[in-house]
């Protein structure tokens, strides 16, 4: 699930359906909040513009996928888009030795950034190797706990492995269930440990915005 604005509007309308959600993020306001920005202006603008080019259509084509049910036509679609953007972004992270920092490219220019790992599916070494490199920048750096998660989970079932905090869901009876956990019994734990709600919560927000496939 990614990390929305406090103001936006299917989010509010989401928390309004999960109180315990809701209550989780009035007791923590900045969950999904991103680092400060940077004051002065990214020293690398072309690279900034670069990235926010490459995720536009990332974003209009996972939305196209959600309104349109899942469909294999929307389905291929955001496939192309994701290997179009592949090799491009594996460019910018060797040159960088990792993803930039928001002095370079700002908070968006990061969070674009973080967005195009995250979906490079095809390439599970490549996430797993920015996943190395990025761990010493959580809480500072451009990365927020979530995006922590959401690339470790990304990164282990995509090596065939359970997961750690329950943010990778696969639709089962109509509805989003978590991939296979490791130690299920503790993923609150986990969860709680990097600032993030109870996966019972996560879970009711995720249903109430993100549409499943008919069928999986």
């Amino acid at each position: 699930m990614p990390a929305l604005a406090e103001d936006d509007p299917e989010l509010a309308a989401a928390l309004a359906k999960c109180p315990g959600a809701a209550q989780f993020r009035q007791h923590h306001p900045h969950e999904d909040a991103p680092p400060e920005q940077e004051a002065a202006p990214p020293t690398d603008p072309a690279l900034r513009k670069q990235l926010l080019d490459m995720v536009a259509p990332d974003q209009q084509a996972r939305d196209a996928v959600n309104a349109a049910g899942w469909s294999r036509e929307s389905v291929e679609a955001m496939s192309r888009v994701d290997a179009a953007n592949l090799p491009r972004i594996k460019r910018i992270v060797e040159a960088h030795a990792g993803l930039p920092l928001p002095s370079e490219v700002g908070q968006d220019g990061v969070d674009a950034a973080w967005l195009l790992v995250q979906h490079a599916d095809a390439d599970p070494a490549f996430q797993a190797q920015v996943l190395d490199q990025v761990q010493s920048r959580v809480g500072h750096g451009g990365l927020r706990g979530q995006d922590f998660i959401l690339l470790t989970d990304r990164v282990l079932t995509n090596q065939g492995k359970p997961q750690r905090y329950g943010s990778q869901l696969i639709a089962r009876d109509g509805k989003w269930v978590p991939k296979p956990l490791e130690d299920p019994a503790q993923v609150d734990a986990r969860r709680a440990a990097v600032g993030q709600m109870p996966l019972a919560d996560y879970l009711c927000v995720a249903r109430q915005m993100f549409q499943p496939p008919a069928q999986q």
